[in-house]
C-alpha cells in the first residue's frame, strides 16, 4: 500500500466525507483581520446544525441561565474562539456518522481519543501561552483523520492493521509503520489537503507521532498534539480495547519544559473538560 493508491481508491469513492463549507469557511475567517462578529453569523447561519449547537451552548450553565434566542447574540456571547471548536466539533462528528466502517475501528472510543487529546492539547498550549489556543483544540480533534481515512477506504487493509494490533498489542502507528511503508500520519495529511483545511493544522496531522524528527524548529502547536496525545491515553481515552502508546519524545518533553509531576493534575483537568464538553456540546 502507498500513498498513490490511497488517493486513487479516495478519488472512486462515492461518499468522500468532507469538512462542510461552512467550518473550511469559518477556520479561513480567522486569519482575517478583517471578519466582524457578523460575518460569522453569516457563515454559521449557513448550518442548522451548527447554528442549534452554538445556541444551545450559549444557553448552557456555563454562559449563566440568560435565555439567548438569537444567532447574533449567541455568537457575540459564545466568542470566536468557541465558535470554531463548535462548529469543527459538529462537522467532524458527521462525518463519522452513518459510514460503513469496519468493525475493528471503534466509533466511541476513536470519538473520545479525538476529544480528549483536543482537550489535552489546549491545556498545554495555554500553558506555553500560545496566542490561539482553540487552534490547539481543533488540531488536536483533527489529528487522527488518517485513522478514519484509512477505515473508509481500505478496509481490508485497516483489518490486517487491527488484526496486527491486537495480536502484537502495539499502536496503530507501529503496526502501519510494520504492515506498509505509510501510516496514518501521511494519509492524515492528504485527507487535511482534501478539505482544505488551513496549513496550520497540516503539521499536526502529518507528524503528532514523530515531531522532532523534520528539519528546522519544532512547532509548538504540533508538540502539544503530540504530548496531548500521550496525555489523553493516560487519561483513560485511547482508541483500542487496551492501553497502547509510547511515552512522549524526550526531545519535545524537553521543548515544552512540563514536570512530569504535573502529568497527573493535567489528567485529571483533561478528564474534567471531557465531561464539560460532552454536555455542553451534546456529544
Amino acid at each position: 500500500m502507498n500513498l498513490a493508491t490511497v488517493e486513487i481508491k479516495m478519488t472512486r469513492a462515492t461518499a468522500l466525507p468532507v469538512l462542510p463549507h461552512v467550518v473550511t469557511h469559518l477556520l479561513k475567517l480567522t486569519s482575517s483581520s478583517n471578519a466582524t462578529m457578523r460575518d460569522y453569523e453569516r457563515v454559521i447561519m449557513q448550518d442548522s446544525a451548527i447554528a442549534s449547537k452554538v445556541l444551545r451552548v450559549a444557553n448552557s450553565s456555563m454562559y449563566g441561565t440568560r435565555s439567548v434566542m438569537t444567532l447574533d447574540k449567541a455568537v457575540s456571547m459564545v466568542g470566536i474562539n468557541t465558535i470554531r471548536s463548535i462548529s469543527t466539533a459538529v462537522a467532524f462528528q458527521s462525518a463519522l456518522t452513518n459510514k460503513n466502517l469496519p468493525k475493528g475501528f471503534l466509533v466511541n472510543e476513536y470519538w473520545q481519543h479525538s476529544l480528549g487529546v483536543a482537550c489535552a492539547a489546549k491545556i498545554l498550549a495555554i500553558i506555553k501561552k500560545y496566542p490561539q489556543p482553540e487552534e490547539a483544540f481543533i488540531a488536536g480533534l483533527m489529528h487522527d483523520i488518517g485513522k478514519m481515512a484509512l477505515a473508509l477506504y481500505l478496509p481490508t487493509e485497516a483489518n490486517y492493521v487491527y488484526q496486527t494490533m491486537l495480536k502484537q498489542k502495539i499502536s496503530q502507528y507501529e503496526a502501519e509503520h510494520n504492515l506498509f511503508d505509510l501510516t496514518h500520519q501521511d494519509i492524515g495529511l492528504l485527507i487535511a489537503r482534501k478539505w482544505e483545511l488551513p496549513a496550520a493544522y497540516h503539521d499536526c496531522i502529518a507528524s503528532h507521532h514523530t515531531p522532532a524528527t523534520g528539519e528546522g524548529e519544532i512547532n509548538l502547536l504540533t508538540a502539544c498534539v503530540h504530548v496531548g496525545n500521550f496525555l489523553a491515553h493516560e487519561a483513560g481515552c485511547y482508541d483500542t480495547p487496551y492501553r497502547s502508546h509510547s511515552d512522549p519524545d524526550p526531545v519535545i518533553l524537553s521543548y515544552l519544559d512540563i514536570p512530569e509531576a504535573q502529568f497527573e493534575p493535567l489528567k485529571e483537568v483533561i478528564r474534567k473538560e471531557i465531561r464539560q464538553l460532552s454536555q455542553q456540546y451534546s456529544m
